[in-house]
């Protein structure tokens, strides 16, 4: 298609001009670049830069090929960003490679060497010896000449740039020398800062590109946490002081260790801490062990500040966004435009509820991980009862903050249940000092109740839980006070929560890690509300971040630190006499704990009764006097070396990423889509209401699915191209892996 004008042409196949799209990208650089956590000159140079990139990443879709086959709705068989940087390269020769580098990839990754599972670039394309399809490419673009020359007037009119009288039929470059383009060659003869400014490039200029795509064309601005202060403060405290614990913490510069008990104010102490240390554009992330506790922390931080500068990071949303950043196909990207702009507002909210997966994802170069390089300098980091890490992910977490460090961040551990040894790992790794480990002081007025109260009184009961349902019940029955009853295995909690409701008529909800993210929302907000359940049947998922406060506890043997989560959510303020918790010997099913750490945690439990902070710290330690050994040391030291953290300067290949899962998790999650709820989810789909629709997936360990696959109760549905399982879900009782629906696949 030959075009006459520059609104002739089309930057997607929806009928926005190229013009427009590039307009709208180059408005997005100014504020992306405005709000990075660099130095003012910095940010200039960057505005200015990034301008440049805006104005060049596309004009290769002016190729009448390209043309054609947007207005078709087809696929053209080339890469537009090929021609846009020989483009770039032709009218403006000083680009540094850096930047060319950065149009080249902002969609596909360099051509790969084998079998990587990675949308790239074809190398026949790349006109290193002018072949055939570089010379159609070229021909292609060559036919619209004039009206390409008519776009870049009209685009560099207002950017300052000088347009040279450069005619296309010199154009027969990139203009970047080929050891950027090969993977072998880039990590020896490429500098290292070089490869990392290129990434830097590539992360902005792709984030810029996404966001006009998705219509977004301001980025949400970085608070000044100070600003929030007060407000924070009549929330928490309404008019209560300020604990001295949680003082002292507003006052310390950089990295800090916070070992305060549950319901003490560790998440307002962290919240001092971090508008204390906010540098300027300094971003704030709040990681979390678990997938299940973000949603109630982001709840948390949406009432202090204003909500939407407040997002969470779910692996399903940022695999999803990344997936898109990478696919340029006309028929995806109009599809696909909602859900770009849910994801923009995630990606981009200067505070983030998040796992330590998605900081790994960045520190270990999955998909996406230049957009790290844009966020991480000089942010504020929150890791919230580390303790819960199995050894693997300690070291990797220690091995990354390490990393983070050189880009100037900084870090408050905070824990209930802090062993001794761990404590001394972080305080060795990352030079910790010893007065910036805070506890509550019991010399001081404000902190010594916390030293002081007794919440709980424990009892050790022989035998297992389920065994002992009918006493529980009963008890239960005759007592006006709410009970948690707290269990190791997702099957336990659904058979006890369906033998109070049908055997005993119990008004119980459950929480598990096996709802969907819509349902798993919905209890959270029912049990965290002003009239929660009288019942709460849970498993770990109510360790982390939920602000509960039941009158008794009925729990499953774990080791001591897991143990003293599950007992903060019972008289979590104290203000009640000691609580009644029973812990039982037996676990109703198998082992989920090391049996060893269990056992002799039920054993120094036997004989506490009431049980205070000093004593439960005092169980901590004494199990875990020898620290990580055998295996757990072995994966605790492989993730602290690990080498892609360790050398990420000197051995990143710009333009590329990394099968990063593969490395931290053993026993990785499936999500699988419950047969019951395809039609919503096909319905959801239809309406372009992508993110609802992934809501609707639940997770499941990795070798349960391999489990369900062979009794055929798992399909792969290629038409949806999703798991889907005829196992049966309930909003109230989540996935049930061991009842189907009368349904056959």
């Amino acid at each position: 298609m030959r075009s006459e004008s520059a609104k002739d042409f089309w930057a997607k196949d929806d009928g926005e001009t190229l013009l427009e799209h590039t307009l709208n990208v180059i408005r997005v650089t100014q504020h992306v670049c405005a709000a990075l956590p660099f130095p003012r000159t910095e940010r200039q140079y960057l505005i200015v830069l990034l301008e440049q990139l805006a104005v060049f990443h596309d004009l290769g879709k002016c190729a009448s090929g390209f043309q054609a086959a947007l207005r078709r709705k087809s696929s053209w068989g080339h890469r537009h960003e090929i021609l846009s940087t020989a483009l770039a390269t032709l009218f403006n020769p000083q680009l540094e490679p850096q930047a060319l580098f950065a149009i080249l990839t902002h969609h596909r990754n360099l051509p790969a060497i084998g079998n990587e599972q990675e949308k790239c670039l074809p190398d026949n394309e790349l006109p290193f010896e002018a072949g055939p399809a570089w010379q159609e490419m070229l021909e292609e673009l060559r036919q619209n000449e004039v009206a390409l020359r008519a776009l870049i007037e009209a685009l560099v009119d207002s950017r300052g740039l000088i347009l040279p009288s450069l005619a296309l039929d010199q154009l027969d470059c990139l203009g970047l020398p080929e050891a950027w383009l090969r993977r072998s060659y880039q990590p020896r003869m490429v500098d290292a800062v070089q490869r990392r400014r290129a990434s830097l490039l590539r992360g902005l200029l792709m984030t810029s590109d996404h966001m006009a795509s998705a219509g977004k064309n301001i980025v949400p601005k970085v608070l000044r946490l100070a600003d929030f202060r007060r407000k924070i403060e009549q929330y928490e405290l309404g008019d209560k002081p300020i604990r001295p614990f949680q003082e002292r913490c507003g006052q310390l510069d950089g990295d800090i260790i916070l070992k305060a008990p549950t319901g003490s104010g560790k998440t307002f102490a962290a919240g001092l801490w971090a508008i204390h240390n906010q540098t300027e554009n300094g971003r704030l992330f709040y990681v979390l062990p678990h997938t299940a506790s973000i949603n109630a922390m982001s709840r948390t931080l949406q009432k202090w500040f204003p909500p939407e500068t407040v997002g969470i990071l779910h692996h399903r949303n940022v695999a999803f966004l990344f997936e898109m950043i990478e696919d340029d196909n006309p028929l995806e990207r109009a599809k696909m435009a909602r859900l770009r702009a849910s994801l923009t507002r995630e990606i981009y909210h200067p505070i983030r509820v998040c796992t330590p997966h998605q900081l790994l994802r960045v520190a270990l170069r999955g998909r996406g991980w230049e957009l790290g390089l844009a966020e991480f300098p000089n942010a504020c980091f929150v890791f919230d009862e580390v303790h819960a890490y199995d050894p693997l992910l300690v070291g990797l977490t220690i091995a990354t903050a390490r990393w983070l460090k050189r880009m100037g961040a900084n870090f408050l551990f905070a824990s209930a249940t802090l062993p001794a040894f761990l404590e001394q790992l972080l305080i060795e790794a990352l030079g910790i000092t010893s007065d910036h480990v805070i506890t509550p002081n019991r010399e001081k007025d404000g902190d010594r109740q916390i030293c002081e109260k007794i919440r709980h009184r424990v009892e050790v009961r022989s035998g297992t839980l389920l065994e002992s349902l009918p006493q529980i019940a009963h008890e239960i029955s005759r007592s006006a006070e709410s009970a948690l009853i707290v269990c190791n295995h997702v099957a336990t909690s659904q058979t006890v929560w369906r033998a109070l409701r049908e055997e005993y008529d119990l008004p119980a909800a459950l929480l598990h890690a096996r709802f969907n993210s819509r349902d798993r929302a919905r209890i959270e907000g029912e049990i965290t509300g002003r009239e929660p359940p009288q019942v709460l049947v849970a498993t770990q998922a109510v360790e982390v971040s939920l602000n509960l406060n039941y009158g008794k506890g009925y729990i499953e043997p774990a080791p001591a630190d897991a143990l003293g989560q599950r007992f903060g959510r019972i008289n979590r303020q104290g203000a009640l006499p000691p609580a009644p918790v029973v812990v039982f010997e037996q676990p109703s099913a198998g082992h989920l704990y090391d049996e060893v750490l269990t056992q002799r945690t039920v054993e120094l439990l036997a004989h506490v009764g009431l049980l205070t902070e000093q004593t439960l710290t005092e169980v901590v330690n004494e199990i875990y006097e020898n620290g990580y050994e055998g295996v757990s040391l072995a994966d605790y030291e492989s993730g602290l070396s690990h080498p892609a953290i360790n050398h990420f300067e000197n051995d990143l290949i710009a333009g590329t990423h990394r099968d990063w899962v593969e490395d931290i998790i053993a026993d990785k999650q499936v999500e699988v889509l419950p047969f019951e709820l395809l039609p919503e989810y096909q319905s959801l789909i239809k309406e372009r209401r992508y993110l609802e629709a992934g809501l609707l997936f639940v997770p499941i360990r990795l070798r349960q699915h391999f489990k369900i696959l062979r009794e055929g109760t798992l399909r792969y549905d290629p038409q949806i191209r999703e798991w889907v399982t005829t196992l049966r879900y309930s909003s109230d009782s989540g996935l049930d892996l061991a009842r189907e629906i009368d349904y056959i696949l």
